[in-house]
């Protein structure tokens, strides 16, 4: 190889480089002042940058500032164009939010909106402020904002264990690594302490306990330390990017994969927060795998919601989310890592150890060639027990009477069949039973048998004692044995619903690529789209297309329910290009939820679905589907198009 080869730019390096070049010459720019605790001055630096920038011509206008009462910060806003602030009341008190519809009406150079992980007044547009900005970012609009350290999504855990402070208002790492510019505000913390202790950051009486809960010196140099890591990674990161696009010589690594193996627990959120810190630091993409299991109908409540809420931060933090099925956890991880070039798995530590193999054990053994890393979860919140099925008492009569009925044909036969064919022909009803009835009525029909067993057929007769101590051996060999075929034969059960209802879905989403191949006009396509979603998903449907600057209905099921509010939602959905709607951040009031109709360059309308039970249909296996079939009827509408304008 050439030395020109060696020098050769990387071609990842240079897409890199061209999408930051297009986001530049879009003109839009965060900035985020970025410190390490609260009183640092990063609001300070914020107003005074955007004085300046005022002087040098600039359209600047205040969002969102909160000065906390401090004069020096107060006297910054002077000459300041502020945008009215929206007035709300929840449950009794008053609460103030930046109007996101004036200031992008009013559509200045540079808006100002602090706090960038705070949390909105319920019923807002966005639940979380950072959505409000990335809504501006959209728009066009400059955007200055602050944030402290310990507001990372990242590091909630770490931020945990150091100040013993659950903080609950955070924001994915992937919106701050967005930002063009960070702008550390670094305070020493004798400095930080002293305007504490002044009344410079909050009310004297606030300020002790304070001091006393969180301004502890170790605290606050851990968090300084943190802050301090960050910018300077943040600055590697580019820098290292312009040395590869440029073909500077370096020891540049080979590229890693990371997959965490999420569960249904209370350390779940935890382990992806990890996953992602060691995604980061190693420069890796990363995936997020969910293996549905026959078990995954017995989890509790808040069991589900863990792992919903772990999928959703996955998904937030950049991971791809993958949710598949299986009979053994272990044996899919390791599938899929060593199909898709996993270089390292990341999975909890086990709590307990055993007779049996741990996931851990199992994966290592299955994995020789990656890397496995193990973490240990602190749990805050005690877990569930786990949610006992419904029983169905029908089954167990329809149970005891084919064992019944068996034993009274068996005992007709009594002197031809002998004992051992006897024991079989009991066995038989335990078997249907464990193959339509589930695995309780089974093992109740195995119980049920081996009495009946005993009373009619072993002496002494009309009797449950045991004269051999063979036959209880027997017995308890029989139970065994029924347990496992109950156990094969619902698993069994389970696959064939699993794989149904994937035949089912492939063949529905088959059709629909079929017959939009063929459609004629946009009504026939959206016809087609309602049709073929009711074979897979029980909901009502609407899509909307945009026509004057709007979105209006162009097809919908009976049921759906359209008001100026849900139309409000699918203009923003199809201005943005975003999700919104129920099961969502954005707009989660709403009735319905809302799907953009994408190409590769365009949005060609918007699709609303509402279901019954949005929790247990918007799973993120679902929403591939619902996204795959909003794709679809994207390319037909934007295929016909084309025709259209070429006739």
């Amino acid at each position: 190889m050439t030395d020109t080869e060696d020098k050769r730019p990387e071609p990842e390096s240079l897409l890199e480089i061209a999408r930051q070049e297009e986001t530049a010459k879009k003109s839009v720019k965060l900035t985020i002042y970025f410190g390490a605790a609260p009183g640092g001055g990063k609001t300070y630096s914020m107003l005074y940058d955007a004085r300046m920038r005022k002087q040098e011509g600039i359209d600047v206008v205040i969002g969102y500032v909160e000065t906390h009462g401090r004069s020096e910060t107060e006297a910054l806003l002077k000459g300041l164009e502020t945008i009215p602030l929206v007035r709300t009341e929840y449950k009794g008190v008053r609460l103030s939010e930046m109007d996101l519809d004036a200031v992008l009406a009013r559509r200045p150079g540079i808006v100002l909106v602090d706090e960038l992980a705070h949390t909105n007044a319920p019923n807002s547009r966005h639940g979380k402020r950072y959505q409000d900005v990335e809504e501006l970012l959209n728009a066009g609009i400059d955007v200055y904002s602050t944030l402290n350290v310990q507001h990372l999504e990242s590091l909630n855990d770490i931020v945990f264990r150091i100040t013993g402070i659950r903080v609950s208002e955070t924001i994915p790492d992937t919106f701050f690594q967005l930002a063009d510019e960070i702008k550390l505000v670094d305070l020493p913390f004798e400095e930080l302490l002293k305007r504490l202790k002044e009344g410079k950051v909050y009310a004297k009486d606030m300020a002790e306990n304070a001091v006393k809960r969180f301004f502890k010196p170790g605290n606050l140099l851990a968090l300084r330390e943190m802050s301090l890591r960050l910018v300077a990674g943040s600055v590697d990161e580019k820098m290292l990017l312009y040395m590869r696009a440029h073909a500077i010589a370096g020891p540049w690594s080979a590229t890693e994969r990371v997959l965490v193996g999420v569960l249904a627990s209370p350390y779940a959120e935890q382990l992806v927060r990890s996953a992602f810190r060691i995604a980061s630091d190693l420069s890796a993409e990363w995936v997020a795998l969910y293996v549905e299991t026959a078990s995954h109908t017995q989890l509790s409540d808040k069991e589900q919601e863990w792992l919903k809420n772990a999928l959703d931060l996955a998904e937030k933090l950049g991971a791809r989310v993958v949710w598949t099925k299986g009979d053994d956890v272990a044996e899919e991880i390791a599938r899929y890592a060593q199909g898709h070039n996993v270089t390292k798995i990341v999975i909890g530590k086990p709590r307990r150890f055993g007779l049996f193999p741990t996931l851990a054990r199992k994966i290592l053994v299955r994995t020789r060639d990656i890397d496995v890393f193990l973490f240990a979860g602190k749990s805050e919140q005690p877990v569930p027990k786990k949610k006992i099925g419904i029983i169905n008492p029908l089954n167990y009569v329809m149970s005891g009477v084919a064992v019944i009925l068996g034993s009274l044909f068996g005992f007709l036969l009594r002197d031809i069949l002998g004992q051992v064919n006897l024991l079989f022909l009991m066995l038989l009803p335990v078997v249907i039973i464990a193959i339509f009835l589930g695995r309780g009525a089974s093992i109740f029909a195995a119980i049920l048998s081996v009495l009946i067993f005993d009373f009619l057929f072993i002496p002494p007769y009309f009797s449950f004692a045991v004269s051999d101590v063979r036959y209880f051996l027997s017995y308890l060999m029989f139970i065994a044995f029924a347990f496992v075929i109950s156990n094969l034969a619902s698993n069994l059960q389970y696959k064939v619903q699993q794989l149904q209802q994937s035949e089912s879905r492939t063949i529905t989403l088959y059709g629909l690529s079929r017959d939009l191949v063929t459609a004629q006009s946009i009504e026939q396509v959206l016809h087609l789209m309602i049709r073929h979603t009711g074979q897979i998903f029980p909901c009502d449907m609407a899509i909307f297309l945009p026509g004057n600057g709007e979105v209006s209905v162009r097809a919908s099921t009976d049921g759906f329910r359209i008001n100026p509010k849900e139309l409000s939602i699918a203009t923003w959905v199809w201005l943005n290009g975003e999700p919104a709607g129920l099961g969502t951040d954005t707009l989660p009031e709403a009735w319905a939820y809302y799907l953009p109709m994408k190409t590769a360059d365009t949005i060609k309308g918007v699709v609303g679905f509402h279901f019954d039970s949005i929790l247990e249909v918007l799973t993120p296996e679902n929403k591939v589907v619902l996204d795959t079939i909003a794709r679809l009827g994207a390319l037909a509408i934007e295929r016909i198009g084309s025709k259209d304008s070429k006739e």
